[in-house]
């Protein structure tokens, strides 16, 4: 078996699931390492998957960085040559990043994999539901010989930040003349305090006084919390007036903020909020001590790899066909209502064509589109939407995608066209699609127009460096800027 197309039954698969990922306190250089697997048909060699949050060397501190790893107490020869791929997983698990596969040489107490495997703000803001829904993020590798018979595994891994949530209503009394206010956190499994919030007022400029708050930490567990705090006025709504969060280091127990509202600016307002002369704050703190659960929670052999990831019950087969028939059902349903053009309110209009489309589906799909219609443009109240540097083949691909989420015999020039659309439109996951197939089917000939399409849009991920061995053939490696 080589390494451009592998069999599902010929190779070890190990999930892991990483529970309230947002919350990982590592730094860089500090990763945070899977539970232990051993394959035992390949030599028992005993591995571990190793991610580091916010990139494992200085220059990639932007991105999480992935890496399989042989342990050093294992059994087996020195050196083990394999096949591998890292990736991330939807719920669905269907792939959103893959890097691989690659064949490499693992010696004893070494590792192997991509320093910037993804960019950090790809996962934790730009596509989080994605990636991170309900803060979960889904890594996979799978491990084969290139002559490994009919022999394959799943592992099925799970490690959780523990983190403990706490809302509450805190009343600074006498707002008028209070000179502080202190707060005490406990913690779920003891009674004494794990942190203290002190509100004090602070001098600013133009005469102005603010309202700051001291963050100190006592219990020494405690590796991240994050606040949001929110000023209430007399009817109990609320308005953020606070959202940030600290990372517990050794020498660094206590941090320092400043709410959005002045005191002058509330007593001018006093009226809305200080009945009685009583400010109410409204409190949410989110705190992880580490990791409390590390473990493999199945291990399978045998069985069909189409039954994915977890040993699933009848009745899990049988919510996941009712979720795909929900699923289909809403797609055709959908495409339906694009292809009888039914209650239509805007037009795509090129140079030479007109689609008819929906607002609310757009915006729904698109970011972009989403402003046109919300904000004070002029795409708001006109039936039409000019899109004059797209042509009509690239338009209609881009609204069955919308509408479908299916692409139809795309080639290179279309490819192109459409990425260039995705990125115009922000639609991150045709972006994402059509760099795939451009650079599955990058060849000697073509090589240079993806290098000016990647220049054209700054795209870190299509960016590549080219090398021609003897005439004969193309290497390529995608590389960032």
């Amino acid at each position: 078996m080589d390494g451009d197309g592998f069999s599902e039954n010929k190779c070890f698969t190990y999930t892991w699931n990483i529970e309230n990922f947002s919350y990982s306190w590592q730094k860089n250089g500090e990763c945070i390492s899977s539970p232990i697997f051993i394959l035992d048909t390949m030599e028992k060699t005993k591995w571990r998957l190793e991610l580091y949050p916010k990139g494992c060397l200085k220059h990639s501190n932007n991105f999480i960085s992935f890496f399989l790893k042989r342990e050093s107490a294992c059994r087996g020869p020195e050196q083990i040559d394999l096949y591998f791929d890292l990736s991330f997983l939807a719920t669905d698990y269907s792939v959103l990043t893959s890097k691989g596969p690659y064949r490499n040489s693992f010696f004893k107490g070494k590792d192997w994999g991509l320093v910037r495997f993804v960019e950090h703000e790809e996962v934790l803001k730009i596509r989080r539901k994605g990636y991170l829904p309900e803060n979960v993020l889904t890594a996979r590798c799978r491990i084969w010989y290139d002559n490994e018979a009919n022999n394959y595994g799943h592992y099925f891994a799970r490690t959780r930040i523990a983190v403990e949530r706490r809302s509450f209503v805190w009343n600074i009394t006498q707002f008028r003349s209070f000179q502080e206010s202190v707060c005490e956190i406990a913690s779920a499994s003891a009674e004494q305090s794990v942190i203290t919030l002190k509100f004090f007022p602070s001098s600013g400029q133009n005469s102005e006084t603010f309202i700051r708050v001291e963050v100190c930490a006592h219990d020494p567990k405690l590796k991240i919390s994050t606040f949001r705090i929110y000023l209430m006025d007399t009817s109990g709504n609320k308005t953020k007036c606070l959202n940030d969060e600290i990372l517990f280091y050794e020498g660094i127990r206590s941090a320092l903020f400043t709410l959005t509202f002045s005191k002058n600016e509330l007593m001018r307002k006093k009226n809305l909020y200080l009945l009685n002369d009583i400010l109410q704050l409204y409190c949410e703190c989110d705190i992880a001590t580490g990791i409390m659960l590390d473990d493999i929670e199945t291990i399978s052999y045998g069985c069909p790899p189409s039954i994915e990831e977890r040993n699933l019950t009848c009745d899990d087969l049988k919510s996941i066909k009712m979720h795909l028939n929900s699923t289909r059902i809403l797609k055709e349903n959908l495409e339906s209502s694009y292809r009888e053009n039914l209650f239509c309110d805007t037009k795509l209009k090129t140079i030479t064509g007109s689609f008819p489309a929906h607002k609310s589906i757009l915006s729904a799909r698109s970011p972009v589109f989403k402003a046109m219609f919300t904000h004070n443009m002029r795409e708001k109240n006109s039936e039409y939407v000019y899109i004059e540097d797209l042509n009509d083949d690239t338009v209609q691909r881009l609204l069955q995608y919308i509408y479908t989420a299916t692409l139809l015999d795309l080639q290179w020039d279309s490819a192109c066209n459409l990425f260039a659309a995705a990125d115009k439109y922000e639609i991150l996951s045709l972006k994402s699609e059509c760099s795939s197939f451009l650079k599955d089917n990058l060849s000697r000939d073509n090589a240079c127009d993806l290098l000016i399409l990647a220049d054209r849009h700054q795209d870190k991920d299509l960016n590549c460096r080219i090398t021609v061995s003897n005439g004969k053939g193309i290497d390529v490696t995608f590389k960032p800027f």
